[in-house]
């Protein structure tokens, strides 16, 4: 046993974050599993993202649209009326501010300074997340020969980068942040 003492800290880290993780990812599983029919369907975050994308877009000079799909819990986004993609509850970004959570609470010493840059990362994991919809669709529309590359390798490499680079940030952070 004397030989783990050493490692107490890890396992302890490794402890508070899978519990954490565990909690929150049930807490928004019950939240997911809400009939959010009469309000904002599939649920209201990607309710939410969806309209947000749709708003940048037509800033941005396209003819966006959302519509909601009756037989599965997403969001049909249009181009000038025609489908670019379906965003699902797994587009809105939650998993991943899940994780963020998860791996910051695991370290929080104090929980002030915690709890703002909780909500400075989850606000930004959002706002990336944002522009990575709103990317997403002009590469699907204007080059839609990178669309499989940009959704399955760039994207989650940038929202997932960002989110390690702000895990790194906190375990370093200097002393008067």
């Amino acid at each position: 046993m004397s030989k783990l003492k050493p490692y107490y800290p890890v396992f302890k880290f490794v402890g508070i974050f899978a519990g954490i993780y565990v909690i929150l990812s049930l807490l928004y599983y019950l939240y997911t599993s809400q009939d959010w029919t009469g309000v904002n369907y599939p649920d209201p975050v990607t309710s939410h993202v969806s309209h947000q994308t749709k708003e940048l877009l037509q800033l941005l000079g396209y003819n966006a649209t959302i519509e909601n799909t009756a037989q599965l819990p997403s969001i049909n986004l249009f181009i000038d009326g025609n489908i670019v993609f379906r965003v699902i509850e797994g587009c809105n970004a939650m998993s991943v501010s899940i994780l963020f959570l998860a791996f910051v609470l695991a370290f929080a010493k104090a929980w002030k300074k915690t709890l703002l840059f909780c909500l400075f990362g989850v606000l930004a994991i959002y706002a990336v997340n944002l522009f990575r919809l709103v990317l997403l669709a002009v590469i699907f529309v204007d080059h839609p020969d990178y669309a499989h590359t940009a959704h399955d390798l760039i994207f989650p490499a940038i929202i997932y980068g960002m989110t390690v680079l702000l895990w790194i940030f906190w375990i370093r952070k200097p002393k008067n942040a």
